[in-house]
């Protein structure tokens, strides 16, 4: 599983961001499942929470599933016809040859408020999708009410310029006992993220076998995160021109990448592109989290699936920033 897989250098750690988990089929109480055409062949999951107002469209961060949000979506129904989405690559989504670059995946998102004759969302990302909500909102400004940013990631383009200079360190095994049940892997899943996961999330991203019930694979396409990595693009996060609420953790890379796991073992040349693309990181972390005009909340006590670990903190912010 990719969370568990967590690699030996931290700055490349920080770019993965979710366990993936599948739903069973059938309707759920909780939400009405679409499926949206997005281009040829490409269909995404689009998941209705219903509700009464304007959009306000969740986005999953890498790896999960729009079911991630599937016991906070609700929250928002009193005010907000509420929506979210699984990008193409994973879990119900198709899982297309193609279109894994950033601007193709946030295309999808303006696609999908398309089809519902949404004119003006209010966006919520978390992890990764915080690239494609900033992309949406500085190419489609019109379309972009408020956002909301979920502890995102901003270094999706440093981390594949890492990538093709330093190998991904080989991943640390799960113990086989976290492994042998769909309770345990739940278990295993609540711990490594500070809460459990709603159980449509696990059932969405995760492939069970039905006799034994143990772990087989995760539910996505195998090379979907290293395609993603590959294509990534720098969006400007100071052009967005909507209001931001930027909600996270207050955790930077190391400053001394010296003191990494296995940074020994490098080439003088991968230590200094480690040292440099480190650096840049942490600036433009910083950098971010103090633009003009946005709200920046750090969270005591945070951990980066926020909503679960801190879950009042989250609403009580999200619901002044928007107006409930």
């Amino acid at each position: 599983m990719r969370k568990l897989l967590l690699c030996c250098l931290p700055l490349l750690a920080c770019a993965t961001s979710s366990v993936p988990v599948s739903a069973p089929a059938g309707a759920s109480a909780l939400h009405q499942v679409k499926r949206v055409k997005v281009a040829d062949g490409v269909e995404l999951e689009l998941l209705d929470f219903g509700g009464q107002g304007p959009a306000l469209l969740f986005a999953a961060g890498g790896g999960d599933t729009g079911h991630v949000f599937d016991d906070f979506a609700p929250e928002f129904t009193r005010a907000f016809h509420v929506y979210s989405v699984t990008r193409r690559g994973y879990g119900s989504s198709s899982w297309p040859d193609h279109g894994y670059d950033t601007a193709t995946r946030a295309t999808d998102l303006v696609r999908v408020l398309d089809s519902q004759g949404i004119a003006k969302v209010v966006l919520a990302g978390h992890s990764r999708a915080g690239e494609e909500l900033a992309w949406v909102a500085t190419h489609h400004p019109e379309r972009v009410e408020k956002l909301v940013f979920l502890d995102i990631s901003i270094k999706e383009d440093l981390i594949a310029e890492l990538r093709k200079d330093l190998p991904m360190p080989t991943p640390r095994p799960p113990d086989p006992a976290d492994l042998a049940s769909r309770a345990a892997v739940a278990a295993m899943i609540a711990r490594s993220v500070g809460g459990p996961f709603p159980a449509h999330e696990i059932d969405e991203t995760i492939e069970f076998d039905p006799k034994t019930g143990r772990y087989l694979r995760d539910h996505q396409r195998p090379d979907a995160t290293d395609r993603i990595f590959a294509s990534a693009t720098k969006v400007d996060y100071a052009a967005i021109q909507a209001p931001v609420l930027y909600l996270h953790t207050g955790e930077l890379p190391p400053q001394r990448v010296e003191e990494l796991r296995d940074f020994a073992q490098l080439t003088p040349l991968q230590q200094e592109k480690l040292r440099d693309i480190n650096a840049r990181t942490i600036q433009r972390i910083q950098e971010t989290r103090h633009l003009p005009g946005w709200k920046t909340v750090q969270l005591e006590h945070a951990d980066h699936y926020i909503w679960i670990t801190n879950g009042a903190d989250v609403l009580r912010e999200m619901k002044a920033f928007l107006a409930m």
